[in-house]
């Protein structure tokens, strides 16, 4: 088999991302697919350039306008150009001049000869000077648009730089193991055996954090179900569901159907669980994934969140995960950044209010409302709560410290609690950022 060029896949997804607008993680999942064979260093080198270089994409190009002198600079030269200076600022597994050598080569093979020697005396200039190179502006050292630096400010507090430098880490990978069909001890003995190093999530006990794996697809306990990929930060809406007298619920935004899963799993095994989502597409993913978890209760359906379904009408229990800014997940999905702007947050808002204005239709009195989003933004969530409670005066807010115990009350704020939310903060929180409220309907 005739040897992949590395690094002329990575320049190529690259290019898929910046030009033609692809999602990195989407990317970097296909190429990976496709190319299977490549050894464990080389899918990890892959994918650690690629996402590297979407995330520190402001700070990149912030360096090259430097040593360029502001000059405009072809889009496939500057790609080179930043997996090049990310490889010599973040990596230490290639030398500098070896670095070098293969950005030139690039050059060569992309027939721009004309260009290596601009190429390579940029990047030996910025090689020789990168321990002195600083930032003195904090959107360009965590390559952060300056209107989400505001946000992201308003809604961490003290926990504002943490979060940042979190957002940057490199963090592995977190299952939620199955507890209806698997013990958690069980769980990490298998993955242990199988020379996958396992750490406890000290939010949730049933969400392990895996590393040391080749291809995540390829482990059994996920395989056989007996875990699902999902963050901590999300996990925590199984801490405040009370699963009895759960005969009926709803999950309005499912796909891929982890959240249903959580339920299903606290729940009892009789209770019905319709798990939705608009398109056939997404109702298709849930439906395979669905198989492989083993629940038989759980009803994959397409259907429009933001129009009534009697279907729905009278649950004990509906879970809004809406769609959001994702701000909380920009460690996971940096590409987030750069596509958000004002307007498209404001939008979102307006899509929520709609969305909960109609799910709110299908809770039976005395059943609960669970709305949650993966986002840090106070107009998609403290104001949604508001807002919401303001138009809907048959529902009150959850005193969440009734359903925290032990040091899992004592670390979130006590006044939050009591208004019927929580927030998770990267940073402060091991795990993404995240949003949660609960809300009940009058008997009367």
């Amino acid at each position: 088999m005739e040897k992949t060029n590395i690094r002329a896949l990575i320049l190529e997804a690259l290019m898929l991302i910046d030009v033609e607008g692809e999602y990195s993680h989407k990317v970097i999942d296909m190429a990976l697919e496709k190319y299977s064979y490549l050894s464990k260093a080389d899918r990890g080198f892959f994918s650690r350039v690629v996402h590297g270089v979407v995330e520190y994409r402001l700070q990149l190009d912030f360096i090259i306008k430097k040593y360029n002198n502001g000059k405009r600079v072809k889009p496939v030269i500057r790609e080179i150009l930043r997996m090049a200076i990310y490889q010599m600022l973040y990596m230490d597994r290639v030398p500098d001049r070896a670095i070098i050598n293969e950005a030139v080569n690039l050059v060569k093979q992309r027939r721009l000869n004309a260009l290596t020697g601009f190429v390579n005396g940029i990047l030996r200039k910025i090689s020789a000077e990168k321990e002195s190179i600083s930032f003195d502006d904090i959107g360009i050292k965590y390559s952060m648009p300056e209107f989400l630096l505001d946000i992201i400010k308003e809604n961490t507090g003290e926990y504002f730089d943490k979060t940042l430098e979190y957002f940057l880490s490199n963090r592995p990978l977190s299952v939620r193991v199955n507890t209806s069909k698997s013990d958690v001890t069980d769980v990490i003995k298998e993955l242990e055996d199988g020379n996958i190093k396992v750490e406890n999530s000290k939010l949730n006990d049933s969400v392990l954090y895996i590393s040391g794996f080749d291809k995540v697809d390829d482990i059994p306990a996920i395989k056989s179900g007996k875990c699902y990929i999902t963050d901590v930060s999300s996990s925590m809406i199984s801490k405040l569901i009370i699963p009895d007298n759960i005969k009926k619920a709803v999950d309005v935004c499912a796909a891929p159907g982890g959240k249903s899963f959580l339920l299903a799993d606290k729940a009892d095994g009789e209770a019905v669980i319709y798990s939705c989502d608009v398109s056939e597409n997404k109702v298709n993913l849930i439906i395979e994934n669905v198989k492989v978890q083993g629940f038989k209760n759980i009803n994959p359906v397409v259907a429009d969140a933001r129009v009534f379904d009697e279907r729905f009408a009278e649950s004990d229990l509906v879970l809004a995960d809406l769609p959001c800014s994702g701000i909380g997940i920009i460690g996971k999905k940096p590409d987030i950044k750069y596509r958000l702007d004002p307007e498209g947050t404001e939008l979102l808002s307006a899509l929520q209010k709609e969305i909960l204005d109609n799910v709110s239709k299908y809770v039976k009195k005395g059943g609960e409302l669970i709305f949650s989003t993966c986002t840090l933004n106070r107009a998609e969530n403290e104001e949604n709560v508001s807002n919401f409670l303001k138009n809907h005066s048959d529902f009150k807010p959850v005193d969440l410290t009734d359903r925290l115990t032990g040091k899992l009350l004592e670390h979130f704020d006590t006044e939050e609690l009591k208004k019927g939310y929580l927030k998770l903060i990267p940073g402060r929180d091991d795990c993404d950022g995240f949003f949660i409220a609960v809300f009940r309907r009058d008997n009367d």
